[in-house]
């Protein structure tokens, strides 16, 4: 058996795991003061902490942003670029609607789906502003579906659904409902 603290055999621990060979690989656990190991120890051990031993999500992360690339160089505006200020991260986009009204938004991906904030124009800070009725909200955030604050599950569609949003909330800056939603 090897030492409970040797590198080489946690990180085949990790590999086995991750590449389904199953019951070869040991489970490893972390103390209170951050040691990785093998093995959950002896009585005297304080708590332990079982690490799950699945792949870390860089290459994950790598392999969106390049199916986002692929997005934005066929689906999206010229004008899009990624933006990577901490706290600021997406992809930048304007457009202009039929009624020549400029919108700059960012899509961003928060994790589990697309979120779209509008940049400009200012609407938040208008009198007449109406989270309900522009489906916006005051911090910019777009309601891109019935989910209150949710967005949609691929950057295209969030793009779609933020052209959309722009297009309706034209009427309503115009002083009509917005067109696209029954009962509103």
């Amino acid at each position: 058996m090897a030492d409970m603290y040797d590198l080489n055999a946690i990180r085949d621990s990790f590999f086995a795991s991750q590449s389904k060979q199953g019951a070869a690989q040991q489970e490893v656990y972390v103390d209170r003061e951050g040691k990785v190991r093998l093995g959950t120890g002896g009585q005297d051990d304080a708590p332990l902490s079982r690490v799950p031993q699945s792949t870390f999500a860089a290459n994950a992360n790598a392999a969106r942003l390049e199916r986002e690339r692929r997005v934005v160089a066929t689906k999206m505006p010229a004008n899009t670029y990624y933006e990577d200020a901490p706290g600021a991260e997406g992809w930048v986009y304007e457009i202009s609607t039929m009624f020549e009204h400029r919108y700059v938004m960012c899509a961003r991906f928060d994790g589990v789906e697309y979120q779209v904030r509008l940049i400009e124009p200012e609407l938040e800070s208008l009198p007449s502003h109406d989270q309900h009725g522009f489906h916006l909200y005051h911090s910019g955030l777009i309601c891109l579906s019935e989910r209150s604050g949710s967005g949609q599950p691929t950057l295209e569609e969030a793009y779609a659904r933020s052209a959309t949003w722009a297009l309706g909330v034209d009427f309503v800056r115009m002083g009509r409902p917005f067109p696209f939603n029954r009962k509103q």
